[in-house]
């Protein structure tokens, strides 16, 4: 059940793995990823919605609609024109979700993490949010990882003692980690040390590049357990794989 899964030149590749890469394939879900390759961008048609309240309740987080395919818009806002971040904090739990996500489909995937174990989430938001047309926000990302300049991390950091797993969601952007994770890390990799982080994402096929690698630099002090990846249009029709990855890291 539990899958593991080269900078290409180009600058469709720069945010691989934010809407989807394959050539012509499209899903209803992927986990933030632009697909260099496909002409048309598509949308799903689940509810949106989400707040605080509604997981305080136990009840599970509604999937978004989300656009993907090559050239896929976000709302301009990185998930959050129309609410907040999402942020779910317990005095109890455990595990913790940590994601950022563009256009909406890596948050699909952790919220799908989050309605089998209930592990608090917090959403991460960047101060200037990437822009909604998606060769603006490729450009951005280029002159970011050019000249190494990532973005500033807005997001109320709380204190992570009290868990012990940390789910961490990301794009795969130029076969790496997405700019506002290594940022995340970069700043608070340290706060894991002693910690287990599980990551997590989806891709149109070209796997996690050094995703892992990257974790394993920006956090040394945790350990790194086995991850789990899908490609975006396999997602929906997989969700027992989640389940069983999620299972397994809890156990």
């Amino acid at each position: 059940m539990k899958k593991r899964m080269m900078f290409v030149a180009g600058l469709a590749l720069v945010l691989a793995g934010c809407q989807t890469q394959d050539e012509g394939r499209n899903s209803s879900v992927s986990s933030a990823s632009i697909n260099t390759e496909a002409t048309t961008s598509n949308s799903t048609s689940t509810n949106s919605s989400t707040n605080e309240e509604t997981a305080a309740t136990g009840e599970d987080l509604p999937l978004n609609d989300t656009q993907y395919g090559r050239g896929a818009a976000s709302d301009g806002a990185d998930t959050n024109d129309d609410e907040e971040a999402t942020r779910i904090l317990t005095a109890d739990s455990k595990s913790i979700i940590i994601y950022f996500s563009r256009s909406g489909n890596t948050e699909n995937l952790a919220r799908m993490i989050h309605n089998e174990n209930q592990a608090d989430v917090l959403e991460l938001a960047v101060e200037n949010p990437y822009p909604a047309d998606y060769e603006e926000a490729v450009e951005r990302a280029n002159e970011e990882r050019e000249n190494q300049d990532y973005p500033k991390i807005s997001t109320e950091i709380p204190d992570f003692g009290q868990y012990d797993r940390i789910y961490l969601g990301y794009q795969t952007w130029s076969m790496t980690l997405s700019h506002p994770i290594t940022s995340f890390l970069m700043d608070h990799g340290e706060k894991f040390n002693g910690k287990t982080i599980y990551p997590f994402s989806t891709n149109a096929g070209y796997g996690e590049g050094d995703t892992l690698e990257r974790i394993g630099e920006l956090a040394p002090g945790a350990t790194i357990a086995e991850s789990f990846e899908i490609q975006d249009e396999d997602l929906l029709a997989n969700q027992d794989q989640v389940i069983a990855w999620v299972a397994d890291s809890e156990s």
